[in-house]
């Protein structure tokens, strides 16, 4: 969990599953770690991410010009729910799905907006260079676009 920056970054975190062998974080950082058969660490992450974390962690920083920070108390007094834990794997899954398919959904907007840049970029080589006329007909119906559109 993150102990300070900006306000709106205070106390989130992220499950460290060993990607990177040997890592060590910086004091910046709260190693938190679960009882798992209590509490899943996904869940806490998951939680601290939410509006409720979010709430918690504004409302208790500490705030200086540019910075804002929390301490070790303050996150070990963040009031944690607790549903059961085939709840919190439920609860996980049901938002790894949602995040997953909001993934796929930007990635696709993004490959969506790429390819219209590469045709703009073709376009306008194509009508610089003389190989595409621009006609009336062409035009006419940006007319219509940008007068707001039809009356």
């Amino acid at each position: 969990m993150t102990e300070g920056g900006d306000l709106d970054k205070l106390g989130r975190g992220t499950v460290r599953n060993g990607e990177i062998p040997d890592c060590l974080h910086q004091n910046h950082i709260f190693a938190i770690r679960c009882f798992k058969h209590k509490l899943l660490p996904e869940f806490l992450a998951y939680l601290t991410a939410s509006r409720y974390g979010r709430d918690y962690f504004e409302a208790t920083g500490k705030r200086t010009t540019n910075l804002a920070s929390t301490n070790s108390t303050k996150v070990g007094l963040f009031p944690i729910p607790r549903p059961s834990i085939d709840e919190q794997r439920a609860i996980c899954a049901f938002l790894d799905e949602k995040l997953d398919r909001i993934g796929r959904i930007v990635r696709s907007i993004e490959s969506q907006i790429d390819t219209l840049g590469a045709y703009r970029k073709s376009l306008i080589h194509e009508c610089v260079t003389g190989r595409r006329r621009i006609t009336a007909a062409d035009v006419e119906p940006l007319k219509v676009w940008v007068a707001g559109g039809p009356d």
